[in-house]
């Protein structure tokens, strides 16, 4: 690690291109070209069960940039911290916020040697954004890192995103931990934004459907696990969830954004404020 001419901390990650990467893989998914050769060949597995994943990815990425501006608009929430951030792509969060009100900060937070590189890159100019490389499972140490603290006032409401990571957490009652450990360090006013992969694990096709996608990625990802709806719904524990409450991606708007079918429900998602 060193240190820019800006007094921002640059990091020099390691790159291992003989293993997946999930931002890699998601971001290919969407269409962009940072990859390589394992990468490839863990999401043409992924399609060949699921080939409306880009679809639906896409969805995640619309349902993002609509809760970041309803949080600025409704809500006069100006501090996101977006954990997990993945790649940069089209209309990031802080691309997102500017739009609707240019005094928004933002932080994205991620650990991935790749998005870490690009990351800084992408904000290296940038005053009301900024990249922290960090590790999303230890809250206190990303509510403690001095790229947090001198972006954000967190003794006002921030934001708090976290769009398709949980699922990287095998056990559930340490992905509820991470979640409580940034909502109770926050102030009331604060929100939860978070999309999670789901599979109801009731003998259902759409529960066959949610294994077989699972099952491709774990080739890649040992540990990652998608959850059932109470099991996710746990995760809001303590929380108010808004309008129209945990629901799936194709039903998060009056009309579906993805086409029918078990895809369509693969990915819940809520937005919720903290009392």
């Amino acid at each position: 690690m060193d240190e820019g001419a800006d007094g921002r901390r640059r990091f020099a990650p390691d790159v291992d291109m003989q293993r997946p990467s999930d931002a890699r893989v998601y971001d290919l998914l969407l269409g962009g070209k940072d990859n390589f050769e394992a990468d490839r060949q863990l999401a043409q597995q992924v399609l060949k069960v699921a080939p409306e994943m880009p679809e639906l990815l896409q969805a995640n990425r619309r349902w993002l940039a609509e809760v970041v501006e309803r949080l600025l608009r409704e809500a006069a929430v100006v501090q996101f911290l977006d954990l997990g951030s993945g790649l940069p792509t089209s209309d990031n969060t802080h691309e997102i916020a500017a739009r609707v009100n240019p005094q928004a900060r933002v932080v994205y937070l991620d650990k991935d040697p790749t998005v870490i590189r690009h990351g800084q890159a992408l904000l290296a100019d940038d005053r009301r954004s900024f990249f922290a490389a960090g590790d999303l499972t230890n809250p206190a140490a990303v509510l403690a890192d001095p790229v947090v603290t001198d972006a954000l006032d967190l003794t006002q409401p921030v934001a708090v995103i976290q769009c398709l990571v949980l699922h990287h957490i095998r056990d559930t009652n340490q992905a509820r931990e991470i979640v409580t450990g940034y909502l109770d360090a926050l102030p009331s006013g604060s929100f939860l934004a978070l999309t999670h992969p789901c599979n109801p694990r009731d003998g259902s096709r759409r529960a066959e459907f949610a294994t077989g996608v699972e099952d491709k990625l774990r080739v890649g990802f040992k540990a990652v696990t998608f959850r059932t709806p109470d099991e996710i719904a746990s995760l809001f524990d303590g929380l108010e969830l808004l309008d129209p409450g945990l629901v799936s991606l194709g039903e998060w708007w009056p009309a579906p954004v993805v086409a029918p079918g078990g895809a369509s429900h693969l990915i819940l998602a809520g937005l919720a404020r903290k009392p």
